[in-house]
């Protein structure tokens, strides 16, 4: 068999030249789109032709492949898929990170703190015109100002709440745009999805197509979550958050549809399924929306939520500058648009629990045995000075060694108005407790002289200031003094003889509304009257014969019985302890050592959610926290007598059940339109109901109230003084006078107290936090943009290095290429040179 013919030859140098021009395009193309968004690098996929076999004439028993030449089987675009789904979950993430920064520093610069036009500053300053008030309670301007400066605070907290309330609105308007740019990339990728299916069809690569498209799936990574899948013809599933959009040509359009409660914000859904979507610039507008901005627009609620709740209890429990009694709110309070979409937040007592009678001091308590009380010993000699505040006063001595159980023969045989006994404090431990059933204790001095006597039984003392004379220094010269005390004149005639016994019955009968007399262990004790509050400073001696001088009249300063605390046996006359249970928490209740405030302390400790209070004049408060959504919503158990001792129910019929503990005083479940009911006789404050994802609104209704702001002469500054009485219902007030400025003093405490984020922080420290947790939410935000830039940034170097045109490359195949194509034309001339001498001069001699 003849070998191949020469024009074989000739086809396989064409075949050279047509494969290096075809490679010289695409290196052409890759040149020509080296700075174009998204394009991939393409490469010539070059192979031999089939070759033929051929017997040759020298070598007949030998079959030989001849080559035929190369091809382009291909052009392929170079590009990592393990890259790309990299860069796309990284990119998501850096541009969720990247808005959650943006929107976050906006967010602070609003808040505009530190500096003069912050909050915090407002805040001080409304205190600093409290302060004022203080200074100077008649100064009228001063509350003018004070009001003034409350209108500040308000007018800021309002617009930085409407300016947040905007910024809900600019990211709802651009979670809608956002909808809309990927519904647009959505249906271009349709598109591209019918020409890639036909070009595949055609068993063409779509290099172009297939780079346009991975480019739309970049730029759709930068709104959300998304995951995709490839079929076999090279059409793409798509799938946004957790709802697929596209499936061959087929498009499932995204839908921002409004939602049918709050301020109709829009959500995004597919079909008539929601979306949910994790990541990406969409994820971060839809939770600085919902979430991020709602909580510092909530953390605002709370603010104003409790400070005009808490000041505004405080002062209506006042009298203003002309002795009126306020009863007025200094704030517009919270109160719910709609009973029905409300839930309690707040419920006080209607009973102002003081002024009642003590009956019950206790001492020692807890103790396992009787004689670990009755067999103690007094270590020194001593005595106890009592006093009725009145008319009767007598000494009570005990020596070293004597127990307690002689001490309290001793007083029950003095024929005194009270008495000491032990009692069961449980069922098994026992106390020792001073009692009367006649007298309010709190109306007795009891004077320690040795300054242990009262700490060796386990009561409570403070230091109280007594005009003393001794009797070693009474050495007063003859003759008639004039005294005067309180207004009261009296002529004192001192005669040989005289002695401090007789100056004591003479100031007893002259003065005995006044102070009272008493000789004991060679002192003369001039102790001021309960109609003087046994205060000392109370008392105006006036010597002006010099009798008190002669007689070295001097202060001299002793342990007495402690009769302020207001105990809640003496409230409840109930001595046993008793449990209150909130939700599953249990707590126990000892009265014989308990207060209001220190009860309402007690309860808070625990932490259950629910924050106690008490106001300054012994309303007992209890109040919903943040962690409950502002709502009073955990069972609350206990004595019902307590509950109505305190004013929030009234008795039922069956007093056998008083001091059941499982008595259900509160019932979250309830209908707000039964609580209401229930505590009609309280005072209750329902609030609106939470919307999900939106703010309460509290700021809207914040304002200083009309009354208040129209003229403020009505703020209350005096305490005032109670009446006593005998059940422990305070309802008689009295003024004291305007410079009395008790209730602005009480005021300018309560910044102090922990009565919000879960009576974990004060208004001083609350406004602080705000702007420091926010700080540290930027700076995390900004940290973890950071970190995603710096992974973004190293995967995208990398994906450019396997994707990207380099120009040098593309220059040196072109070279190269261009050196092929020259080789091969060279073959086809010499080619042609062998079938011209063939053709022209074979077989031709001589010529």
């Amino acid at each position: 068999m003849p070998d191949i013919s020469l024009f074989g030859a000739l086809n396989t140098g064409l075949l050279g030249v047509y494969t290096s021009k075809l490679a010289m395009n695409v290196v052409s193309h890759n040149i020509a789109n080296a700075n174009t968004p998204g394009f991939s690098r393409q490469v010539p996929i070059i192979r031999t032709m089939p070759p033929i076999p051929a017997t040759t004439l020298t070598q007949p028993s030998i079959p030989l492949q001849i080559g035929t030449g190369s091809k382009v089987k291909d052009i392929q675009r170079i590009r990592d898929e393990f890259l790309d789904i990299q860069y796309r979950q990284v990119n998501n993430k850096y541009n969720y990170w990247d808005s959650i920064t943006a929107n976050l520093h906006f967010v602070e610069q609003l808040f505009a703190e530190p500096g003069d036009s912050g909050i915090r500053y407002l805040f001080d300053s409304m205190w600093s015109g409290i302060e004022e008030i203080i200074t100077d309670p008649t100064n009228s301007a001063a509350k003018r100002e004070l009001v003034s400066r409350a209108e500040e605070l308000v007018k800021n907290v309002k617009d930085l709440y409407s300016r947040l309330e905007q910024l809900r609105e600019d990211l709802d308007y651009e979670i809608s745009q956002r909808v809309e740019q990927i519904n647009g990339m959505v249906k271009r990728l349709a598109d591209i999805n019918s020409k890639v299916r036909l070009s595949m069809a055609l068993k063409s690569t779509p290099n172009d197509l297939l780079d346009e498209r991975d480019r739309i799936l970049d730029d759709l990574s930068k709104f959300a979550d998304i995951f995709y899948t490839e079929d076999a013809s090279g059409q793409i599933s798509l799938r946004i958050g957790d709802q697929i959009v596209l499936t061959g040509s087929d498009v499932n359009e995204l839908r921002a549809l409004e939602r049918p409660y709050g301020k109709g914000f829009k959500e995004i859904f597919v079909g008539n399924s929601k979306v949910d979507i994790h990541d990406g610039s969409l994820k971060a507008a839809m939770d600085l929306r919902d979430d991020i901005i709602v909580k510092y627009m909530n953390r605002l609620d709370e603010f104003v939520l409790y400070l005009t709740d808490k000041f505004n209890l405080i002062h209506k429990d006042g009298f203003n500058s002309d002795g009126s009694v306020t009863g007025l709110n200094f704030f517009n309070e919270m109160t719910a648009d709609n009973i029905e979409n409300s839930v309690l937040f707040r419920i006080a007592g209607s009973k102002r629990v003081e002024g009642g009678p003590i009956k019950y001091i206790s001492g020692m308590s807890n103790r396992d045995n009787l004689s670990d009380i009755t067999t103690k010993q007094f270590i020194d000699q001593g005595a106890i000075v009592f006093f009725d505040g009145s008319s009767n006063a007598q000494a009570i001595s005990v020596n070293a060694g004597d127990t307690i159980q002689d001490f309290m023969n001793t007083v029950s045989s003095s024929g005194l108005w009270f008495n000491f006994e032990t009692a069961i404090h449980n069922d098994s431990t026992y106390l020792l407790r001073m009692t009367s059933n006649t007298n309010d204790l709190k109306d007795t001095l009891a004077l320690d002289f040795n300054g242990n006597m009262f700490n060796t039984m386990g009561f409570n003392t403070k230091d109280v200031d007594i005009y003393v004379i001794n009797q070693s220094e009474f050495n007063v010269q003859e003759g008639t003094y004039k005294i005067k005390i309180n207004g009261t004149e009296a002529n004192i005639n001192v005669t040989s003889g005289y002695t401090i016994n007789d100056l004591a019955n003479d100031i007893n009968s002259n003065f005995s509304s006044d102070v009272k007399a008493v000789v004991y262990n060679s002192k003369l004790l001039i102790i001021p009257t309960k109609s003087n509050s046994f205060d000392r400073n109370l008392v105006n001696i006036q010597d002006s014969d010099g009798l008190f001088t002669q007689s070295n009249l001097h202060v001299e300063t002793y342990k007495a019985l402690d009769t302020s605390k207001e105990t809640l046996d003496n409230i409840l006359d109930h001595t046993l302890p008793f449990k209150i249970t909130i939700g599953a928490t249990s707590i126990e209740i000892d009265p014989t050592q308990t207060t209001l405030k220190e009860l309402a302390d007690k309860l808070n400790e625990v932490g259950t959610g629910i924050l106690f209070d008490v106001t300054p004049h012994n309303k007992f408060v209890i109040r919903g926290t943040r962690s409950m959504d502002f709502k009073i919503d955990k069972t609350i158990k206990g004595p019902e007598a307590l509950f109505v001792k305190l004013g929030f129910i009234d008795a039922d019929s069956d007093p056998t059940n008083d001091w059941d503990e499982d008595y259900v005083f509160l019932n979250p479940f309830d209908e707000p339109k039964s609580l209401r009911e229930r505590f009609a006789k309280a005072d209750t404050l329902f609030i609106d109901k939470l919307t999900p994802n939106e703010p309460f609104r509290f700021v809207e209704k914040f304002n200083v109230n009309s009354t208040v702001s129209v003229n403020p002469e009505t703020i209350a500054v005096d305490y005032g003084k109670i009446e006593d009485n005998t059940n422990w219902d305070a309802k008689v007030f009295s003024p004291t006078g305007q410079a009395n400025t008790a209730i602005m003093e009480i005021l300018s405490k309560m910044r102090f107290e922990k009565i919000l984020n879960d009576g974990r922080e004060s208004f001083a420290e609350y406004l602080g936090g705000i702007v420091a947790e926010m700080g540290v939410e930027g700076e995390t935000a900004m940290k973890m943009k950071d970190n995603t830039d710096i992974i973004m940034k190293d995967i995208s170097n990398e994906r450019e290095r396997v994707k990207g045109v380099s120009l040098d490359e593309e220059m040196a195949n072109m070279i190269k290429f261009q050196h092929a194509f020259n080789a091969s034309a060279r073959v086809m001339t010499a080619v042609d040179e062998m079938i011209g001498r063939v053709i022209d001069r074979l077989g031709v001699v001589g010529r």
